[in-house]
């Protein structure tokens, strides 16, 4: 009967101190612990706890009861957490998952510094980890917002983002009337990416794809600043110059150049590339911004003229 006693009372008196152990919030204002393969479970505790005989002696006790043999390696998010929280995590592998973000609009320059800063492995510069049936590399992705682990490989979503627009392109391009004068997909994603750049707002990208394909058409060079900002990229600095307007140099200058530039200057939303596939030529030959998200469209070049006059621009 003593030592039963003498049993129950040790008992009771652990657990107290278990009981604390595995509600203790750890206070060290670590937002995160990554866990890799061969990591020993003792070596990950030590990052939460001081490493005592008594904290050995009460993790090995948790780890028992809760029949836990190894913790899934990954990044775990572990802030105001207590232990049992953060180690049941480790034991079900919930890892934080991170997204990453393809904006419309946005050009491979700035897809190569997104993916520098995220927390993937950067395997695709530039994407060249994309074997396109596109002639290029510009503009051949669908923007959209991504979900991935820490040092998951960035070609896994680069290829995930060109495989759906290769088939939404590819669904719209049959749907695309005879009289929308685009010869392939390779110049709707062109068109497309110029409509994404020049549009203020979704509902006039039909008018500015019918005002490009009318010019595309008629043989009137396009006139588009955001190409000629495109082929001075990566050093454009924010200002068009008229020696910018004026270079012939530069492949991507539509003033200069006729018809569409050699590649896209943009990843286009779906709507421009809605816009660009099914449009047809229009009325229109000319438009200017008359508000910050949205354009005046005109017939001629006077009525084109007047409106410009009319806003006080100096074009």
């Amino acid at each position: 009967m003593k030592y039963i006693t003498i049993f129950v009372i040790a008992i009771l008196s652990f657990i107290g101190p278990y009981k604390a152990f595995i509600n203790f919030v750890p206070n060290n204002a670590i937002n995160s612990i990554v866990i890799n393969n061969g990591d020993s479970m003792n070596d990950i505790v030590k990052q939460l706890i001081p490493d005592s005989l008594l904290n050995k002696v009460l993790f090995r006790t948790f780890l028992k009861l809760e029949s836990i043999d190894s913790f899934k390696s990954g990044e775990y998010e572990v802030l105001n957490k207590s232990l049992i929280e953060i180690f049941i995590l480790f034991k079900e592998g919930k890892t934080i998952t991170h997204k990453l973000t393809i904006q419309e609009g946005s050009t491979i320059y700035d897809l190569q510094k997104l993916l520098d800063n995220s927390f993937l492995i950067n395997n695709c510069y530039y994407l060249d980890c994309i074997d396109s049936q596109y002639p290029f590399k510009e503009g051949i992705l669908f923007p959209n917002t991504y979900f991935y682990k820490k040092d998951m490989l960035a070609s896994s979503i680069i290829k995930q983002s060109y495989n759906k627009l290769d088939l939404v392109l590819s669904e719209l391009w049959s749907k695309k009337p005879p009289n929308n004068i685009l010869k392939d997909k390779n110049e709707a994603l062109i068109l497309a990416s110029i409509i994404e750049k020049e549009a203020g707002n979704d509902n006039e990208k039909s008018l500015i794809a019918s005002v490009f394909l009318k010019r595309i058409e008629i043989g009137m060079r396009l006139q588009a600043d955001p190409t000629i900002i495109y082929g001075l990229l990566p050093n454009f600095d924010g200002d068009i110059k008229k020696s910018d307007i004026l270079d012939k140099n530069n492949p991507y200058n539509t003033y200069m150049i006729k018809s569409l530039p050699p590649t896209p200057i943009a990843i286009p939303s779906l709507t421009s590339i809605e816009a660009a596939v099914l449009s047809t030529p229009g009325e229109y030959l000319f438009f200017v911004a008359n508000t910050p998200t949205s354009h005046y469209f005109s017939k001629t070049y006077d009525e084109h003229l007047s409106m410009i006059k009319t806003l006080g621009l100096n074009k």
